[in-house]
């Protein structure tokens, strides 16, 4: 959690390219709201996952916003295109994608090049 501490206060370090949101306003949403960071020895490495249930979230919000469904209708269609291609990106089955992975997923999620226009 990102300024959660005391002693050791955690930050999370968000690259450069991602800080701002006039950046890449997915990526920076991604880091900032969906992913977590790996740890090495039980300090962060610097390398961020998006687990199941973020996936899904975040995947609600893109289905949302670029293809209008709301309510019942975006659960009915995440509960038909979600899982399928969830088990297509985590390929290791340990319930995490690689950030760097999550664009391209997303824009599968829409299914349709006009759907995926301004995905960011």
């Amino acid at each position: 959690m990102n300024g959660f501490g005391g002693y050791k206060t955690y930050i999370r370090d968000v690259p450069d390219r991602f800080e701002e949101e006039r950046d890449d306003r997915l990526m920076n949403s991604l880091y900032t709201n969906y992913a977590y960071e790996g740890k090495t020895d039980g300090k962060p490495n610097g390398h961020y996952w998006v687990d199941h249930a973020s996936g899904r979230a975040v995947s609600r919000e893109v289905v949302m916003t670029h293809l209008g469904l709301s309510g019942s209708g975006a659960d009915s269609y995440l509960d038909k295109e979600f899982e399928p291609l969830w088990r297509k990106y985590d390929v290791l089955e340990d319930g995490k994608v690689d950030i760097d992975r999550m664009p391209v997923f997303l824009r599968q999620m829409c299914g349709s090049a006009e759907g995926c226009i301004g995905l960011q």
